[in-house]
């Protein structure tokens, strides 16, 4: 709602899209050093630099597929792609940690991939860069979520 109002014509028309990520980062940031310095939060873990590093980039490049694509693709497609990220996860949970799933899992997913499909086949506003932009960003986060 914050957001909206921040970036809707009848709100204060901030148009600063990556700015305002950039802010919620910070906070998001603020929040926890604020959290672990005052002792609500468990004490902080130790990830290996590279480890850090590797999930930053990843992460930043899933907010930026995203904002990308919901730019060039219409909000019903945009939509589409971040439910494609279901059978995604599930296909890299299999790929790189030799997860498997239940049959019931397995169906739903189906389900899901055949109405992606769907809509991505009926929807006329796709173009070659939003298509594009769209699968760096569901790969991208569906790592992320891993």
């Amino acid at each position: 709602m914050a957001n909206k109002l921040l970036m809707s014509n009848n709100g204060y028309v901030f148009t600063f899209a990556s700015t305002l990520t950039g802010f919620h980062f910070a906070v998001t940031a603020l929040v926890g050093i604020l959290s672990n310095a005052t002792g609500y939060s468990a004490s902080s873990k130790h990830v290996p630099m590279w480890e850090l590093l590797w999930f930053s980039m990843v992460a930043n490049l899933s907010i930026t597929g995203m904002n990308f694509s919901l730019m060039l693709n219409s909000v019903g497609f945009y939509q589409i792609s971040k439910l494609s990220m279901i059978p995604v996860v599930c296909v890299m949970e299999w790929i790189l940690h030799n997860k498997h799933f239940s049959r019931e899992v397995k169906m739903s997913v189906v389900v899901v991939v055949i109405g992606v499909g769907i809509c991505t086949v009926s929807d006329v506003k796709v173009n070659l860069k939003g298509f594009t932009c769209a699968c760096l960003a569901v790969l991208s986060t569906s790592l992320q979520q891993i």
